[in-house]
């Protein structure tokens, strides 16, 4: 055995969590089809297939097909499934139907409620387009998992590598990137983060959560950049202070960063391979939570890959803008946006903060948003931060993607 399969690793802690109430006593598997059916079934999707040598299943139904597939599966091919229903995936390993999924095998399970993860864990593991098939599942979906499967076909099969560029060699240059923070006076870890950040961009804005600059203004000499100071007091509107942040930072290119967040060691070099193409108009970068420890981050339901437009172009006259007061959300991207799988940002919130300023926080995201919606839990599901750093590859180039509209 050469240890298991970051697919099986995967699902399995997402298995071993339940989010919310658990489900009633009588709910129980639905029945199983006809075994001659399900194999006739998996037998034209393996013809299908031809030389592909991946099949990508897009959900597990019954799992009959699943089983029918893996016990037909050649030699030379692998089977991935993706579920976005893990109760399902409980259900059936009950009643004792996920035979087939073994921690080495070559037919693997990806079971997550996020869309975002079906998508991008197959991405980093190297999926394309060219090796494999995407096909759906004969076998009727409940109505909850076909947007997020439908969702996840389309990014798998229209999303292409960045292509390189003549000048990809130079990955050091960042020309007209300006760095944008948003900071509040008596934050953790703000010299930890100027530092972090030093060489982001050629310049840097920062605004202050306040009425004036505090004296901690003096941390961002780390970054070695010109800076410029302002403040403008939050008054619970994150789109109207990002707003504002955009505002002070001139035509270009801008990467916006928070003081819980620290970039990925190849930050510099993928933004300045970003910002070479004159067809893009910003970069997601997906994010790691850390917890319980800077060794973990979580994972499943939203947790991960949580993914962030942090690099944007900033032009006018069609100037991107945010929206909504909470949980913010840009529009208006001067052209198609990449994705940056390979450079995950470090997301410390949890491990910054105690539990009260943690608490404190979600509420003030209630206020805004005018609903109460944030819960703190001391559960949840984590990886090792070398898990995803196993999958990715290393380098600059490091699973950049150039995939179809994300929302």
């Amino acid at each position: 055995m050469q240890g298991a399969h970051p697919f099986f690793t995967y699902t399995s802690e997402i298995l071993a969590w339940r989010l919310g109430d658990p489900p009633g006593p009588d709910e129980a598997a639905a029945p199983a089809p006809d075994a001659d059916a399900a194999r006739a079934k998996a037998r034209r999707i393996l013809r299908a297939a031809g030389e592909k040598r991946e099949i990508v299943l897009l959900g597990l139904g019954t799992g009959a097909v699943a089983a029918a597939l893996a016990g037909e599966l050649p030699v030379d091919k692998f089977l991935t499934v993706l579920c976005p229903d893990p109760e399902n995936v409980r259900r059936l390993a009950q009643a004792g139907r996920l035979g087939w999924r073994t921690p080495d095998g070559p037919a693997q399970l990806v079971a997550d409620t996020s869309r975002q993860a079906l998508f991008c864990l197959p991405a980093l593991a190297g999926f394309t387009p060219d090796t494999a098939i995407v096909v759906a599942n004969p076998e009727p979906a409940p109505p909850g998992a076909r947007e997020p499967l439908a969702w996840a076909r389309r990014m798998l099969t229209e999303s292409a590598p960045l292509p390189d560029g003549p000048d990809d060699a130079d990955v050091s240059a960042q020309p007209g990137v300006t760095l944008a923070v948003l900071a509040r006076p008596g934050e953790p870890g703000l010299s930890d983060f100027f530092a972090a950040c030093a060489g982001l961009g050629e310049r840097a804005v920062v605004l202050w959560d306040a009425a004036d600059v505090p004296g901690e203004a003096a941390l961002a000499e780390a970054l070695d950049r010109p800076v410029r100071h302002l403040a403008r007091p939050l008054a619970n509107d994150f789109a109207a202070q990002r707003n504002a942040l955009l505002a002070a930072c001139p035509p270009g290119w801008v990467l916006s960063l928070d003081p819980d967040e620290r970039p990925h060691p190849d930050m510099a070099a993928i933004v300045a391979r970003l910002t070479r193409r004159p067809d893009l108009g910003g970069a997601f970068f997906p994010r790691l939570t850390l917890y319980p420890d800077p060794g973990h981050a979580k994972v499943g339901h939203g947790l991960w890959p949580d993914l962030q437009l942090r690099l944007l172009r900033n032009l006018s006259p069609a100037r991107p803008r945010y929206v909504r007061p909470v949980h913010e959300r840009l529009e208006g991207l001067s052209g198609r946006a990449a994705l940056a799988l390979g450079a995950p940002l470090g997301h410390l919130n949890r491990l910054l903060a105690d539990d009260g300023a943690v608490t404190a926080k979600l509420a003030a995201y209630d206020a805004a948003g005018g609903i109460a919606r944030h819960r703190l839990s001391r559960d949840y599901p984590a990886l090792p931060l070398d898990f995803f750093a196993a999958l990715a590859a290393k380098g600059p180039n490091a699973r950049v993607l150039l995939p179809p509209p994300l929302w």
